[in-house]
């Protein structure tokens, strides 16, 4: 009976060992994802084509001083992925907010949620901003920063959550970004480089941007974003693939050999170049960053 026990609680242990080796393994924004290996050395020296910049958002941000004030920003997609989001300066320095399918998902259900509370009055306005930007739950993000758009050579994975706050009497849905290691950092001594994490972010949306927000991210949208990108890969691959080949059989005709030994004796005859022509490759139109 012992030895039965003792194995149950083996068996056990191990599947759960197994379980949480799985979990640890499935990250949404992984490296390779992230950062495709297809760019340039100069695309990566310079920090462009990670993304694709798309429309023009409309974002109000909290900063660290005053009053909350609105912001331009950018709707971005990272190609060949399920992350979307956007890009804005927060104070001094530009962030990216982006989210992968799962976390696209539960912010579009809190954007719904936020919009069905407020047409039926049920925010609450003395709730504290630390309760209410987290009440519609909260996902795993991703981030880049720096301290200008061309040199976000920063990442970070900080947690998103989802709510909604009271400023000057509106309500508005607010996505608040927890404060979060810089990983770009992991492995190097502070004195190489300074030790710069991301700050807590606060970025506040209007119904009507809240909803524009939501259109963009949501899965049947950035789907179409996918799929283009994959036909557009299918043609690259289709036209990077080798001519067949196949070697002429060693036994020449008699009538082959002579035609030869009369090209021999002829030297001034026609020329033949058997050098194919060179394809016309169209390269993929990209959306330059701004």
């Amino acid at each position: 009976m012992k030895k039965l026990i003792l194995f149950a609680a083996l068996m056990a242990a191990v599947l759960s060992l197994a379980t949480a080796k799985k979990a640890k393994q499935i990250d949404p924004y992984d490296d390779k994802k992230m950062h495709p290996t297809d760019r340039s050395g100069l695309e990566k020296f310079l920090g462009t084509n990670r993304y694709e910049v798309l429309d023009e958002a409309g974002i109000y941000i909290k900063p660290l001083v005053g009053k909350i004030k609105a912001k331009r920003g950018n709707f971005i997609y990272r190609r060949g992925t399920d992350v979307a989001g956007y890009r804005v300066y927060y104070d001094t320095t530009a962030y990216t907010v982006e989210m992968a399918k799962e976390t696209r998902q539960i912010c579009c259900d809190a954007i719904d949620r936020y919009m069905d509370d407020f047409a039926n009055k049920r925010l609450d306005r003395k709730a504290k901003l630390e309760k209410s930007r987290r009440v519609y739950g909260s996902a795993p993000g991703y981030q880049e920063f720096g301290v200008a758009i061309s040199m976000m050579n920063y990442k970070a994975k900080p947690t998103f959550y989802f709510g909604y706050a009271f400023v000057d009497g509106s309500p508005y849905f607010v996505i608040h970004s927890a404060k979060a290691k810089n990983l770009t950092l992991e492995g190097k001594h502070v004195a190489e480089t300074p030790n710069m994490e991301t700050i807590p972010q606060n970025y506040f949306f209007t119904r009507a941007q809240a909803q524009r927000l939501k259109e963009f991210i949501c899965e049947e949208n950035i789907s179409l974003f996918h799929d283009e990108e994959e036909k557009k890969l299918g043609g690259l691959r289709a036209d990077a693939e080798n001519d067949e080949y196949t070697e002429a059989d060693s036994t020449i005709p008699e009538k082959k050999k002579k035609a030869k030994k009369a090209k021999k004796a002829d030297p001034e005859g026609d020329a033949y170049d058997d050098a194919p022509a060179e394809e016309d490759i169209t390269p993929i139109n990209t959306v330059n960053e701004r």
